[in-house]
């Protein structure tokens, strides 16, 4: 049982196209396969850059909480200095009327 010419060639062609299929379909895959990888090297870098963000945003936090803690402890200074001055020229005005006791500071 021989097939027709007709069926040999429907066949040959059909083959023919499943081969062009397949190399399309290879030149495809290889392309997708290199656009992900040229994604997982981006997501990479910016991974990377994020890491570096947020190191650099918690030294800055650092930084402006010792600048405003640094503020706060001069503006004590400047007012106990003060507070302490007033003391000195009350007990010298009336050294017999007024006289404070020393303040003691609680220790942590």
């Amino acid at each position: 049982m021989a097939l027709p010419v007709r069926n040999w060639l429907d066949a040959l062609r059909a083959i023919d196209r499943f081969l062009e299929l397949e190399t399309k379909h290879g030149k495809l895959i290889e392309a997708q396969t290199k656009r992900i990888d040229e994604l997982a090297d981006r997501v990479n870098r910016l991974e990377a850059r994020e890491l570096v963000i947020v190191a650099e945003a918690k030294g800055a936090a650092a930084a402006a909480a010792s600048a405003v803690a640094a503020h706060h402890v001069s503006d004590l200074a400047r007012h106990v200095g003060g507070m302490d001055e007033r003391v000195k020229r009350l007990e010298q005005a009336a050294p017999a009327q007024v006289r404070l006791p020393p303040v003691r500071l609680p220790e942590d």
